[in-house]
């Protein structure tokens, strides 16, 4: 039996996996779609007692795949990536907590573009570019200026889609800059494909020092990359969905009709009940005056604040609904040319979360599963009907 650490409940859906499925063997996702309804069905599930006796789970936080259908989990507070085969067995830890080549401080988000590992390495404040097997070959240094990447996918030609957001501390009055940007498998930026301003967090200083204030309900960036190549963006203040190609050239748009959702005041109150912050050295639950009073709520709702594609290039929206139950229980399904699909129910337990790290790929996606007294769980789901 193991020892482990108590850990607080939190559910992350997370970067899928290759899945072997044979064409003709199953349903298309958008005839899935199509009968309105889908469920989440367990396949892999990872834990402490999938790695040898001295190797533990302390933080994963994100996961990615090879050609070969290698997994790759990024354990952030670990300093390492743990490695496994298409099936779940054990290969090895890559890399060690450092600064030298091969070595990471906080690893948080990685993505496989043709025969390279790139890594965000947090702490670092890096991009590193490795071999399948862990060994380094380069590192680009990410300054202030650049920004701080969000989110990463690949393309098809080895490309890495990277997004990144600029933050201008100190300055409250100034949104940050949202940027999608191509790199080469070099590490090497090519192009800036979109840009837009959001107000994610006010940044302020005072006599407690530096603290970011959550903006909720902000418009936001969304986006994601399709197995062609395409790359789907979406602002969430309007339901307008636009579609880039791999060059970053805008070639399509669709919009869809909807109604707008208000912020309520239940939404206020339960934005700043779910907040904890420090007094005197005691934890205080609420949120301090100067949290409330730099907090601005909008009147009504972003229109969504998920959109994903899936390895068909099925283009998934998940808007806010009026109703509170019905959070992550439904989703709008559009073809890859924009053509509405349907709105789709999620039943059974697991939810359609949002998350910088979401993807699907072949029919499965990963979620991360941490709380109380139990290991912690990296499980691979597929898509069924």
């Amino acid at each position: 039996m193991r020892n482990f650490k108590k850990r607080s409940v939190i559910i992350i859906l997370l970067v899928a996996v290759f899945m072997a499925v044979a064409p003709d063997s199953k349903k298309s996702l958008a005839d899935i779609y199509k009968g309105g309804h889908v469920r989440f069905v367990p396949e892999i599930v990872l834990d402490d007692n999938s790695m040898p006796e001295d190797i533990f789970f302390n933080s994963p936080v994100s996961v990615t795949s090879d050609n070969k259908g290698n997994i790759y989990i990024c354990d952030y507070r670990a300093n390492d990536i743990k490695k496994f085969d298409s099936s779940g067995r054990f290969i090895k830890v890559i890399g060690r907590e450092g600064q030298g080549p091969g070595e990471f401080s906080w690893p948080f988000e990685a993505v496989f573009a043709k025969d390279r590992l790139i890594v965000w390495d947090m702490r670092n404040r890096r991009l590193c570019a490795l071999t399948p097997e862990g060994e380094f070959i380069k590192a680009l240094k990410i300054t202030g200026e650049t920004g701080r990447p969000q989110k990463m996918r690949a393309l098809p030609n080895g490309d890495v889609v990277i997004g990144f957001e600029k933050i201008y501390f100190g300055q409250p009055d100034k949104p940050q800059d949202y940027l999608i940007e191509i790199y080469s498998p070099e590490l090497k930026p090519k192009k800036t494909v979109y840009s837009h301003e959001i107000w994610r967090n006010r940044y302020i200083r005072g006599d407690f020092g530096l603290a970011n204030v959550p903006q909720p309900f902000a418009p936001l960036v969304y986006w994601d990359v399709s197995p062609e190549g395409k790359i789907i963006i979406g602002y969430s203040a309007q339901y307008e969905i636009n579609i880039y190609d791999s060059f970053g050239q805008k070639f399509s748009s669709f919009t869809r009709p909807h109604k707008k959702v208000k912020v309520t005041a239940e939404d206020k109150k339960q934005h700043f009940e779910g907040m904890t912050f420090s007094s005197g050295g005691v934890i205080k639950q609420g949120a301090p005056d100067f949290i409330i009073k730099n907090t601005k709520f909008p009147k009504y709702k972003p229109v969504f604040n998920t959109l994903l594609v899936d390895s068909e290039g099925n283009i998934l929206i998940h808007v806010y609904p009026k109703n509170k139950k019905e959070m992550y229980r439904y989703f709008d399904a559009f073809g890859p040319e924009g053509n509405f699909i349907a709105t789709v129910q999620v039943r059974g337990d697991v939810l359609f979360l949002s998350s910088p790290r979401i993807k699907i790929e072949n029919r499965a996606f990963w979620l991360i599963k941490t709380g109380g007294d139990e290991l912690v769980k990296v499980i691979k789901y597929g898509i069924s009907d």
